[in-house]
């Protein structure tokens, strides 16, 4: 009973955090802090109390899967969305993400997800580094309910997948911990009330973010069994955002 409630409080809190820190910050920022792994961290944790340390681990290879098919997505919508409305570059790219879903789960391979996403990063930042260089990044103001949204959204999906663990097993459980449920309302309502710029802004912190999230994920496979799990994932969170904050940093547009 400790840990439900705990899950009604911790996700939610986290959500809250990323999308005001959004809002004071732009969207570059938001995109960033979007795709570190903050639902992914607590399923993860969650997964291995309620199931134990090794379904965590066995879930990992289906985490990192997620991962790529979710860059995949952002860059399918990012080109796509040159001719074609939001609306409909939603749908085409929700259809994408199933198909590289089941493409990447199919492989099943640790180190493929790992360069087929490394490879995506390297493609959405080239893509979108010109409208960096413009000056997107500002704050794009959404509706009210978009940031409740994201925190019941984020909740329901912890509460699922823990919930439907055993019946769903590792894999499964491992690949829709990384669904993007802050970084995907905010970039298409980025792109639907900033433009192009802002999308971008938005798809390129998300991506360089998710190389920080390969970093937990590796983290959690091979420190869970030696040091538990909370350990695993502290080190795994502060390796992702050291990472990320030195990839943004690096890849900074100047000028």
């Amino acid at each position: 009973m400790t840990a439900f409630y705990l899950k009604l409080l911790i996700t939610p809190l986290l959500m809250l955090a990323i999308s005001l820190a959004g809002k004071r910050w732009g969207s570059h920022i938001g995109g960033l802090l979007s795709g570190l792994p903050v639902t992914s961290a607590s399923v993860m944790l969650f997964l291995s109390l309620e199931q134990g340390p090794d379904f965590a681990v066995m879930a990992v290879p289906g985490a990192l899967a997620g991962v790529a098919a979710i860059q995949a997505t952002y860059l399918f919508y990012y080109c796509v969305t040159r001719r074609l409305s939001a609306l409909i570059g939603c749908l085409s790219a929700l259809v994408f993400y199933v198909c590289v879903a089941l493409v990447m789960n199919g492989l099943g391979s640790l180190a493929a997800s790992i360069v087929v996403t490394l490879c995506l990063v390297v493609a959405i930042v080239r893509a979108t580094t010109k409208g960096v260089q413009a000056g997107a990044g500002g704050y794009v103001p959404v509706p009210r309910w978009v940031i409740p949204m994201r925190m019941l959204t984020a909740t329901l999906l912890l509460l699922a997948i823990t919930a439907g663990a055993q019946w769903l097993g590792p894999v499964v459980s491992g690949f829709l911990a990384p669904i993007p449920v802050i970084a995907w309302p905010l970039a298409v309502f980025a792109h639907v009330q900033g433009g192009r710029r802002e999308l971008g802004a938005i798809v390129r912190g998300n991506a360089i973010g998710a190389i920080g999230v390969i970093g937990f994920y590796l983290s959690l496979k091979f420190m869970v069994a030696q040091w538990g799990i909370f350990i695993a994932v502290a080190i795994g969170v502060a390796l992702a955002v050291v990472i990320t904050a030195a990839l943004a940093a690096l890849t900074q547009p100047r000028g």
